[in-house]
This record gives structure tokens, C-alpha cells and sequence, in this order.
């Protein structure tokens, strides 16, 4: 058996001894993940039931999501019991082999988690913008959402025939390059995280308020660049460990890490737009002034919108000013001649 590189800090990282640091790294990173997430999500539902409004479809969405995000943590944890952050070469083969089932489905839950909150996401910008040509464009997004995930946990599913030799490579058959698979899983995530970022800015600009209350009700929604980032930084980590040679129980570490950080502030960003029944704000506030419509509430609105502004009122308040302002927008516009 040859000789293995030395870690910076001197730790051999072999299965009985693994290297401390690494997996320090990643049993906090799970710690935060979890509580994070999990209390995003329990403070979405409190708002709710401040509000006493029923949940909504972006609401179920983002708890599947969360159910996924605990999926791929307890794998992460199965992960670590089985050699991550130790040699390969250190590794017996009935945990080696445990890591592998692990590393071939755990991509599949982490999939699904970053699919189900994309569509939450949407399901929330259909229901605040109900433009016509926001809910095509929303649509239009969640197939492509919806497609990508599929292709992804197919490809993923047949990455080697037969499927058991991807945790069994003595066995005749063949493999895809499991690099290009990681490449089109985060690749097409990076631009519809991209696209949803956008989507809602036009809309926020074009509605009857300030300049001032435009820039903050936007950067509610900027916050999901955060994601953003985050899609990019796993990427590079992906990359690098496409380059570090084939010991990836222990480099495979900061790829753990990152796709644990980015599901998590996933969640979070979709959450905190709906968090505002949770702050007692001052009369004068943006958001206050948001729903009160300064400058605007004596505006005429179609009758249509004002039925349906009023249908909405009773069990979304939060939502009903600014989706008031969407539609009336697009009344306008259309009654042009």
C-alpha cells in the first residue's frame, strides 16, 4: 500500500483516526443546517398563523424541501461514520462500499431538496405578481426547474450499468464520467437561481411607490442571491475535486460542506419574505407605507382587480397591497387603446 499525502496539519486521516478538522467542519456545518432551516421554515408557519391564513402551495413546497434538506443531512451523516474525511486507501471495504451507496443517492435527495424550493419560490412570485406574463414566465421556469431535476435523478440513477457498480467497481460494466454529471446538475442550477433572482425586480419597479420603498421591497428578494453565491462557490469546490486524484472520501469534504450550506440558505431566503407578520414595525415603516399604499390608495382599481384584491384580503394581508398594485398595473395597461 503506498504511502499517503500528509494533511497540512500533520493528521494521517486514516478510518480509525480521521482527520479532526475536517470532520469538525462538517458535523458544525449539519449542526447550523439544521437548526437554521428547521427554524426558518417553523417561523414561516408562525407567520401564518399570526396572520390566521391558511398555508398555500409555496408553503407545502418548502416543507417537502426542508423533509429533502433532512434526507441529505442524515446522508452527510451516514457519510461521516463511513469515511469522510479519511484516506480512501484506510477505508475496509464494507464502509467504503456503505460511502458509495451514500455518494451515488444522496445527489438524487440533494436534487430534489434545490428543485422543491426553486418551485416554492415560483409558487410564491404567482401568487404576490399575478400578471399574466408572470405566471407564463413562472411557468415557463418551473417546467424548466422540474425537467432539470428528472434528467438529473435519471442520469444519476444509470450513471453505471449496472447501477450497483458504482459501489462496486469489480463488477463488468461501464460508468459515465461522474464529473459532466456533477457539471449538469450545478450548472443549470446556477441559472435558474440566476433567472428567479431577476424575475421579480421588474415587477417591484414597476409598481406605484417610491424609489425608496422600491429598493427595500427588492432587496427582500435580492436576498436570494445569497444562493446565488453560494450554487457558484460548490461549483469550484466540485471542480477541484474533479482535479485531486481519486481519494475522494477525503476531499470530498469542502463539496459536502458547501452543498449543506447552500440547500440551507436556500430555505431561509425563500422564508423571508414571509416572515413580516413576525416584526412589529413603526407606523411609518416601508412596509407599513407598503401596504397602506402612501400616495397611492386612492387610485381606482378595475372592479376585477378590487374582487379579487378583496378575496385575497381575507386570508393573505401581507401580499394583498402589492398584488393590488401588480394587477391594476397591467389593467392599465391593457385598457390602453
Amino acid at each position: 500500500m503506498s504511502q499517503q499525502p500528509m494533511p497540512d496539519d500533520g493528521v494521517p486521516g486514516d478510518f480509525e483516526h480521521p482527520n479532526q478538522n475536517l470532520r469538525r467542519s462538517i458535523i458544525i456545518t449539519l449542526y447550523f443546517a439544521f437548526i437554521l432551516s428547521t427554524t426558518a421554515v417553523a417561523l414561516r408557519l408562525l407567520a401564518r398563523k399570526l396572520n390566521g391564513t391558511r398555508l398555500y402551495l409555496d408553503d407545502y413546497l418548502i416543507l417537502i424541501a426542508l423533509l429533502f434538506k433532512y434526507g441529505c443531512s442524515i446522508g452527510v451523516t451516514i457519510l461521516l461514520f463511513n469515511g469522510l474525511g479519511s484516506h480512501i486507501t484506510m477505508i475496509p471495504q464494507k464502509n467504503l462500499t456503505v460511502y458509495l451507496k451514500i455518494g451515488w443517492s444522496n445527489p438524487l435527495v440533494y436534487t430534489s431538496c434545490i428543485a422543491f424550493i426553486k418551485l416554492s419560490v415560483l409558487a410564491l412570485y404567482k401568487r404576490l405578481f399575478s400578471t399574466p406574463r408572470m405566471i407564463l414566465a413562472a411557468n415557463i421556469v418551473a417546467g424548466f426547474v422540474i425537467l432539470w431535476a428528472l434528467s438529473v435523478c435519471v442520469v444519476g440513477i444509470l450513471l453505471c450499468l449496472p447501477v450497483n457498480k458504482f459501489w462496486d467497481p469489480t463488477l463488468p460494466g461501464s460508468c459515465l464520467d461522474s464529473a459532466q454529471y456533477y457539471y449538469g446538475q450545478q450548472i443549470p442550477n446556477i441559472l435558474t437561481d440566476a433567472v428567479l433572482l431577476m424575475m421579480p425586480l421588474k415587477c417591484v419597479w414597476a409598481l406605484p411607490i417610491s424609489r425608496t420603498q422600491r429598493v427595500l421591497l427588492s432587496g427582500v428578494f435580492v436576498t436570494g442571491g445569497l444562493t446565488l453565491i453560494f450554487d457558484i462557490v460548490r461549483l469550484v469546490a466540485m471542480i477541484d475535486l474533479t482535479r485531486s486524484g481519486p481519494d475522494v472520501t477525503y476531499n470530498q469534504v469542502p463539496v459536502v460542506v458547501w452543498t449543506c450550506i447552500e440547500a440551507t440558505v436556500g430555505i431561509i431566503a425563500a422564508c423571508l419574505p414571509n416572515l413580516k407578520p413576525l416584526f412589529k414595525l413603526s407606523r411609518g415603516s416601508f412596509w407599513s407605507q407598503l401596504r397602506s399604499g402612501t400616495g397611492h390608495s386612492n387610485q381606482p382599481l378595475n372592479p376585477s382587480a378590487q374582487e379579487l384584491s378583496m378575496d385575497e384580503s381575507s386570508y393573505d394581508p401581507y401580499f394583498t397591497q402589492t398584488n393590488i398594485y401588480a394587477r391594476h398595473s397591467v389593467s392599465i395597461q391593457y385598457s390602453k387603446p
